[in-house]
């Protein structure tokens, strides 16, 4: 297998050094450069910097400023910056001849992210796939990482190299990578750990699949495009909450005319229109909306300032019963929102009069969520790509009927093709993979079909517990770039109901966790 590579924090992003630039030299506790090999020369090489601006700072008139400061004199020359996203947030790339390249990012709390590169007179494509690398592989923190774990990161740095040395040359010495899923060895390995000699006796035990491939670095997604993380694109007043007028955290959003065209396979989806996916009562409720094509949408925004606020007004709620009058609630110097109570039982959120306190614009009015905890200010585009998956529920039942085969290997075998399916190295360095359609099993390697028509037959779902009454929706796979956590699970799978989705209906999706 292939050693998984060592990832480094700054206090508000996690970046995982490309293969070609291994060798990662702290100047500062947030200021990198990687090279090609340890001692190298400064060209070819990439950097990452986070640097303190203020939050007026301006991405176009300080480009060049920030470029020299990164690069010295070979900074000062001409730049053309041109917008970008980095999880969602404003953006500016520029490039100067063939030698330099700059992203510069509106980070947090008036911090700059800044990500370059320079190349030789003949590198630049090697050094620009590099740099690519390492953008699609950034992981947002939504918390952010202590000065203290900074520190220790940039004392420790010669033996985290060390390391890396150590690890480059095991790899040398014949360290396998799976094949990709597509591949027809995984036939082959199937067909073997069921006891069968062609591989065509497993044919029919695969699925096809959209992978769904997440991509921090690049063009402001457009509106209605496949993201998750955010603020959703919605028609007005369709957004899901609560009894109080509370919204429900938003999850992800699926292009399905982007699953048509690209993915593949869109098995009994609609050929078009959009899913929005929101969480609640702990992460174990999912709110599936529809929007056909063609309905106007309105993006909602989401803010760091949004999810804090709604922590505050979620507060609020244990002082409200059934014998509180509507109107405004008390306020106290202190409190983060001001609220007001319905005749209909609802509640309206602004923040506080008091700019000392407030988390947004003093008295301004905004959405509060129902549960702040899901929700993530980052967003992430993702890209559909055609994927397979296999029936390991069958295969087992295959070789219980048969008496062919190997239960152990036909685990190993699946591990490592579901390793595949997510990339070799998934959450360390390389894009998130998430899955839609096709099979998916849960902790303890349970199919996720079974297990839907389980919970169905305890809630008394009328023809809901077969198995094959089932279909993996949406399978998230932990350790996403928007840095959004589902307590200690390894993936969120959401289940539909087959023939509801025929039908264009998701008010019965479930979700399960392992």
């Amino acid at each position: 297998m292939a050693h998984r590579s060592i990832r480094w924090m700054t206090r508000d992003f996690v970046f995982t050094a490309p293969p070609g630039f291994p060798d990662v030299v702290a100047s500062d506790l947030q200021r990198f450069e990687l090279f090609a090999y340890p001692g190298g020369s400064d060209v070819p090489s990439l950097l990452v910097a986070v640097i303190e601006k203020g939050e007026d700072f301006d991405l176009d008139d300080g480009f060049s400023e920030v470029a020299a400061e990164l690069f010295g004199a070979a900074g000062k020359a001409p730049w053309s910056p041109s917008p970008r996203q980095v999880f969602g947030r404003e953006a500016r790339h520029g490039t100067t001849g063939d030698d330099l390249g700059l992203t510069l990012v509106r980070g947090r709390q008036g911090r700059i992210w800044a990500f370059g590169w320079r190349s030789g007179t003949d590198g630049r494509q090697v050094v620009e796939s590099n740099y690519d690398l390492m953008m699609q592989g950034l992981q947002f923190r939504s918390d952010e990482t202590s000065d203290t774990i900074l520190k220790s990161q940039f004392h420790r740095q010669q033996k985290t190299r060390e390391m890396m040395v150590a690890a480059l040359e095991a790899a040398g010495q014949g360290g396998a990578i799976d094949p990709d899923a597509a591949d027809a060895a995984w036939d082959r390995r199937f067909a073997e750990a069921l006891g069968e000699t062609d591989p065509a006796a497993v044919a029919a035990l695969f699925s096809a699949s959209v992978s769904l491939v997440e991509e921090p670095f690049g063009e402001e997604a457009p509106l209605g495009a496949s993201r998750i993380g955010g603020g959703p694109d919605l028609p007005p007043g369709t957004w899901p909450g609560n009894e109080r007028g509370m919204h429900h955290p938003f999850l992800m959003q699926i292009d399905l005319a982007e699953i048509a065209s690209e993915g593949g396979s869109s098995g009994p989806l609609p050929a078009d229109g959009l899913l929005s996916f929101f969480v609640h009562g702990d992460a174990l409720d999912v709110d599936v909306v529809y929007t056909p094509a063609g309905v106007p949408l309105t993006r909602h925004p989401m803010s760091d300032a949004i999810i804090e606020a709604s922590e505050a007004a979620i507060y609020l709620l244990q002082d409200i019963d059934d014998d509180t009058p509507p109107g405004r609630l008390p306020h106290e110097e202190g409190d983060l929102v001001m609220a007001e109570l319905t005749p209909e039982g609802a509640l309206k959120f602004a923040h506080t009069t008091d700019p000392a306190w407030a988390k947004g614009e003093p008295d301004e009015a905004f959405e509060a969520l129902s549960d702040h905890r899901w929700a993530s200010a980052v967003s992430v585009r993702l890209r559909p790509q055609p994927s397979r998956s296999f029936d390991n529920a069958a295969a087992e039942a295959h070789i219980g009927e048969t008496g062919k085969g190997s239960e152990d290997d036909l685990v190993e075998v699946y591990e490592a093709f579901d390793g595949a399916v997510a990339g070799p190295t998934a959450g360390a360095g390389t894009p998130q993979v998430h899955q839609m359609l096709g099979f998916a099993t849960i902790r303890g390697g349970h199919d996720c079909r079974s297990e839907a028509a389980r919970f169905a037959e305890r809630e008394g779902a009328e023809g809901l517990d077969d198995h094959k009454a089932w279909i993996v929706l949406v399978r998230l796979r932990a350790g996403s770039a928007t840095g959004m956590v589902f307590w200690d699970a390894d993936d969120l799978i959401i289940m539909a109901p087959a023939a509801d989705v025929a039908a264009g209906r998701f008010d019965r999706c479930m979700m399960l966790s392992g």
